[in-house]
């Protein structure tokens, strides 16, 4: 075990960096809104949860490239009508997200495609070479969120 990445210099890290952030940047071109949760300004109720009345307070959205992985659209029916069950997953470059200083954490909001997502996970586990320290990217899964649970737009009258 002691020759993991032996042959996987800092070198080649930089290499695959600079190849997917073009590669994000310049040829995918798919971004998403990243709206970070402002915990502080949230009013929560005594089990820790959301007040009802005002929600959630996000921070301005922050604009960021990534692959996205959609499931199907699932609409159960029941005694109060459909509703829309749908989950996504983004997948960001790790050293996009510490270049701009942030980094998506459960309850945090992404926008795509005029739509709203709610993080309900996020995983970093895929390490170059098999070491810890060459992490490569963020994997965060979501669930469809409506907008009427969001304090984003004012709803129409």
């Amino acid at each position: 075990m002691g020759l993991r990445g032996r042959f996987f210099s800092i070198r080649d890290l930089k290499f695959i960096n600079s190849a997917n952030s073009e590669l994000m940047g310049d040829v995918i071109q798919t971004t998403v809104i990243l709206y970070k949760m402002e915990a502080d300004q949230t009013k929560t109720n005594i089990y820790g949860e959301s007040d009802p009345a005002t929600g959630k307070m996000f921070y301005p959205g922050v604009e960021i490239t990534a692959l996205i992985d959609k499931a199907d659209i699932d609409t159960p029916y029941d005694e109060f009508g459909p509703d829309r069950n749908q989950t996504v997953v983004f997948k960001m470059r790790e050293n996009m997200l510490k270049l701009i200083n942030i980094y998506p954490e459960v309850g945090d909001i992404v926008k795509f495609n005029n739509q709203f997502f709610e993080v309900d996970n996020v995983v970093q586990q895929q390490f170059l070479g098999g070491i810890e320290d060459k992490s490569h990217s963020i994997i965060v899964n979501t669930h469809y969120s409506r907008i009427s649970k969001l304090n984003f737009v004012e709803r129409q009258q």
